[in-house]
């Protein structure tokens, strides 16, 4: 037999055949990415969107969320008593959620699964 027969008929050690495709991890997988990407740009438009009716004074209602809304905290003054100043404090504004009362109740009815 000569050398060529048998270089032929065996494939070498670390080389595959035209047919076979080594199992490589892909570099990048473009797809997971792509997914993060959206899922992340769809967060953050919808935090902008909320931020936006909520600095107009709207009141932000997602069903099977909750709701957003924006309250002024009272001011009240204060006097240091040591120097007899007067200083008001308060009057900043705060966001409020609520969690929808179906959100709450799977929330409290998965309990015992954990």
């Amino acid at each position: 037999m000569n050398s060529s027969a048998r270089d032929s008929s065996a494939t070498s050690r670390g080389r595959s055949t035209g047919g076979e495709r080594p199992a490589e991890e892909p570099v990048l997988d473009i797809a997971r990415v792509f997914q993060a990407d959206v899922g992340d740009m769809l967060t953050r438009s919808l935090c902008r969107q909320i931020r936006e009716a909520l600095l107009e004074g709207k009141v932000v209602d997602l069903p099977g969320v909750g709701r957003f809304e924006i309250r002024d905290k009272r001011r009240y003054g204060l006097v240091n008593p040591m120097s007899g100043v007067r200083a008001d404090l308060g009057g900043e504004r705060a966001v409020v959620y609520r969690p929808d009362r179906k959100l709450l109740r799977d929330l409290n009815s998965s309990r015992g699964d954990v």
